[in-house]
């Protein structure tokens, strides 16, 4: 009976078993690894509850377009998305990942259905789509940026379902109006979530509008009733672009620098090309820790062997469709916010060049498999039981297999010694050490309660996880809620005969160890902070 069921909902059984395993792998130890909190995800999750609780940033601003952060201004959306969450959860590491992570498994399942399209005419159809999925599920890139507090990871999700419901309203000649309301939903929420997408979906629109010129032109009235209803939803985002903060982001890129315009230029192509090497993308080079695991890169060999196999394939098919050159065009320009970038690379604001991988990788799966099926050797074998296709069958289990091989690798380093390795990039021991500053403040738990606490700011941003750790209302904050602590980039001996103050210094603070009240370590085993408490004179 389940051998009857499975084989009459196959494919609706598998969908569930990929989007399980996206699920195990990615809330698994959320709360915990990566180990730490950047100041960004402190940021994010501190002002989702801030706006969540009283309508106001943590400057009191109301319901921002751009949220202050940090010398620059950060998209709003994933923001708001987070108060629900650390409302209900609580204000905590695990509640600011995890709408992170939901959306992650929505951007799967949107592969799978996006897969499903563009193969729509081909025999392997479900199989290529299940395959777009798996891929995705285990993609190196992906889980790291749906296991921590990234705006681009959510953005990523908007722009492949934006994708599935353009190329759904496409497909049926603009008839279903929906599908081209909802695509545009999608890309104007991406637009709202990460800067990189202001740069992305414009270009990607542009380019889809190209390559279905005839189906646009004979469907105008309905394109420019979607461009007119999209304005609308983008003129705060457009509004604050033009007179807010919304382009401070720019100030990042190659073109605020004072170089020639043919040096610009010749610095965005040494920039494509580097994040088209394999150094970046198969070898985990990266400028911070923050934005990639080092030890492998943002594809598997495996993946990047069918990405190579796709572009030749579709590059000698003569014949090539506009959803091939779609694809091409994904991930040139998911490419360009990383290449106009001064940090390179750049794995966070290339990561919308992702589907475009992994769909030209689809690409080349089918082309070995019909390559396979064509071949002599598989039509002259056969099984034991004289099945067909036994060539083709043994070549890709056993491509599979090593690809499941490489991604467990990939794994089981990123869950024990990552977690380790990131102690630093991701600010680990920030937590631990404004929870003792805190029963120290308010004298809690048997704790004296101090008059000042001295907390070193070497590590950067120590007030916004003062604000998270405390759970600090914006509005108290403003009006000097923090009187008790002083942010010092240098602590020193002589911090240590203050009164009844608490001082907690750095790891490279020259203070007597072995008088610390408490020592917090990292989860890479070095200590972060140590933490004094000096005497209270009578006066």
């Amino acid at each position: 009976m389940i051998a009857k069921l499975f084989k009459k909902r196959w494919y609706l059984l598998s969908v569930l078993a990929i989007l399980s395993l996206a699920v195990a792998l990615r809330f698994y130890q959320l709360g915990n690894i990566p180990h730490g909190m950047t100041w960004d995800e402190a940021a994010i999750g501190y002002n989702g509850f801030a706006i969540f609780t009283t309508r106001r940033d943590e400057w009191l601003h109301r319901l921002p377009v751009s949220f202050q952060s940090f010398g620059d201004y950060k998209a709003p959306l994933a923001i708001y998305l987070n108060g629900p969450f650390t409302n209900v959860f609580g204000l905590n590491l695990f509640a600011v990942r995890l709408p992170f992570a939901i959306s992650s498994i929505l951007g799967i399942l949107g592969m799978m259905l996006l897969a499903d399209l563009i193969f729509e005419k081909n025999k392997y159809r479900k199989y290529l789509s299940l395959f777009a999925g798996f891929l995705l599920t285990l993609s190196p890139w992906h889980i790291f940026f749906s296991r921590a507090g990234f705006e681009s990871g959510m953005a990523l999700t908007f722009i492949i379902w934006g994708l599935y419901f353009s190329l759904t309203a496409v497909r049926s000649n603009f008839i279903k109006r929906l599908s081209l309301v909802l695509g545009g939903l999608c890309f104007v929420a991406a637009l709202y979530t990460y800067h990189s997408a202001k740069v992305f979906v414009p270009v990607l629109l542009f380019e889809f509008s190209v390559l279905f010129f005839p189906l646009v032109k004979s469907n105008l009235k309905k394109i420019l009733a979607l461009i007119f209803g999209m304005s609308i939803l983008l003129f705060p985002l457009i509004k604050d672009s033009f007179f807010g903060e919304g382009l401070t982001r720019a100030g990042v890129t190659i073109f605020s620098s004072n170089i020639s315009l043919l040096e610009k230029i010749k610095y965005v192509l040494v920039s494509f090309a580097t994040h088209l090497s394999p150094n970046f993308l198969i070898l985990g080079e990266t400028t911070t820790l923050r934005h990639g695991p080092g030890f492998m890169g943002v594809l598997y060999i495996t993946t990047l062997l069918l990405v190579l196999f796709g572009a030749i394939s579709i590059i000698l098919n003569q014949n090539r469709s506009r959803e091939q050159l779609l694809i091409f065009s994904i991930i040139f320009i998911g490419l360009l916010p990383a290449a106009v970038s001064l940090e390179v690379p750049h794995a966070n604001r290339a990561i919308l060049a992702l589907p475009g991988f992994l769909l030209m990788a689809v690409y080349g799966f089918e082309f070995l498999l019909q390559f396979l099926e064509k071949s002599k050797s598989n039509k002259k074998f056969l099984g034991s039981k004289s099945e067909n296709n036994i060539i083709l069958k043994s070549v890709a289990g056993t491509f599979l297999a090593i690809h499941i091989l490489i991604a467990i690798t990939f794994l089981n380093k990123y869950f024990t010694q990552f977690a380790s390795q990131s102690a630093e990039d991701f600010s680990d021991g920030y937590l631990e050490a404004f929870n003792i500053a805190e029963k120290y403040e308010k004298g809690l738990d048997g704790y004296r309660e101090v008059d000042k606490i001295v907390f070193t700011s070497k590590y950067g941003q120590p007030y916004i996880y003062a604000l998270f750790s405390r759970k600090t209302n914006p509005i108290w904050y403003q009006g000097g809620s923090l009187i008790k602590y002083e942010f010092n980039s240098s602590i020193n001996i002589g911090d240590l005969i203050r009164n009844n103050a608490l001082i907690v210094g750095s790891n490279s603070d020259e203070l007597p160890i072995e008088k610390a009240q408490h020592l917090i370590y990292g989860s890479d085993g070095k200590m972060k902070f140590q933490i004094y408490l000096t005497e209270e004179k009578k006066e």
